[in-house]
């Protein structure tokens, strides 16, 4: 399962910052207020995105968009694309998605903004993984690993190694997956990173069968991810601990996790990942005889249709 790259991302533009602070304090600042409201409204946006509220976190998007252009505000700019990116990626739009992150990378080269422009192209990857391209989402890694050297930012060139880590294991190549870990580990320095580095960890021992490994390195993905609250990475981590649960056998653990993993794709509307989550219900439930009622997740996972 692919970890939920960082779509919507809201960046330090230092010089900005200061007129911003500065100019208000001496006097009056047009261009500074408006885009302090575009920013506003961008990250009222970005928390209907964490909820899953995608329409109005996409009108957000669009508006905050519509604004930035009005004032030639370039940042603004190729932030909202992003973001409208991330909520076409979410709705698997995928040729809207590809569209919006183009835009956004287009712009951010042209004006050497490396590390948005590296976060792009990992975005840009995300949508290939989505569709099946591994040769696509391959070049596009290259392309943000370029970016983020260019950045000098050891935290673009660690978010990098991670997805290129998480790209190797949905190939099934561990060995590939491991040189990048060991590449990102002195990177990840921001609980972000060393949530997905103690993540993809966790993938790998499960991989290569070492579940007590599993269960230390997803535990300790889940401490980091939940005091930040990151509930997608949250999600991802119960999910594969109830896969390391099912695959000792644990069919009442797993159970457990698999609920947990649900219960958090569904605060976010997450529709993919509930039909994967009701999937493990349906397999472990059946296979430990276990008895539960699975109305619940199916009336979720499956609206409209009627519960078996």
């Amino acid at each position: 399962m692919w970890r939920r790259a960082p779509f919507v991302s809201r960046w330090a533009w230092l010089g900005l910052a200061v007129l911003l602070v500065g100019g208000c304090a001496a006097k009056a600042d047009p261009f500074g207020q408006q885009v302090k409201r575009i920013d506003e409204i961008s990250i009222a946006g970005e928390e209907l995105f964490s909820r899953g509220e995608l329409k109005r976190a996409s009108r957000n998007f669009s508006r905050a968009l519509t604004m930035s252009r009005s004032v030639d505000y370039l940042p603004g700019t190729a932030q909202q694309l992003n973001n409208l990116g991330a909520v076409a990626l979410e709705e698997e739009d995928y040729q809207q998605a590809r569209d919006y992150f183009t835009q956004a990378y287009n712009l951010n080269q042209d004006r050497q903004q490396f590390e948005a422009a590296s976060i792009n192209q990992a975005n840009l990857a995300t949508v290939g993984v989505k569709q099946g391209q591994p040769a696509a989402a391959s070049q596009h890694l290259l392309a943000a690993q370029e970016a983020a050297r260019q950045s000098r930012s050891p935290q673009a060139l660690g978010r990098v190694y991670l997805q290129w880590a998480s790209f190797y294991l949905d190939q099934n190549d561990p060995g590939s997956a491991q040189d990048f870990l060991t590449r990102a580990e002195p990177l990840a320095t921001t609980p972000e990173l060393k949530g997905a580095l103690f993540h993809h960890r966790g993938r790998l021992a499960l991989a290569r069968g070492d579940t007590g490994e599993a269960l230390e390195m997803f535990c300790r993905a889940l401490a980091i991810d939940r005091s930040v609250l990151d509930r997608a990475a949250m999600a991802a981590d119960l999910f594969y601990l109830g896969e390391v649960y099912q695959t000792r056998g644990n069919l009442a653990e797993a159970w457990d996790y698999y609920v947990r993993a649900f219960n958090v794709y569904a605060g976010l509307g997450r529709k993919a990942h509930l039909s994967k989550c009701l999937k493990r219900l349906q397999e472990v439930n059946r296979e430990g005889s276990l008895g539960h009622s699975l109305e619940r997740f199916e009336k979720l996972a499956n609206p409209g249709t009627t519960p078996s």
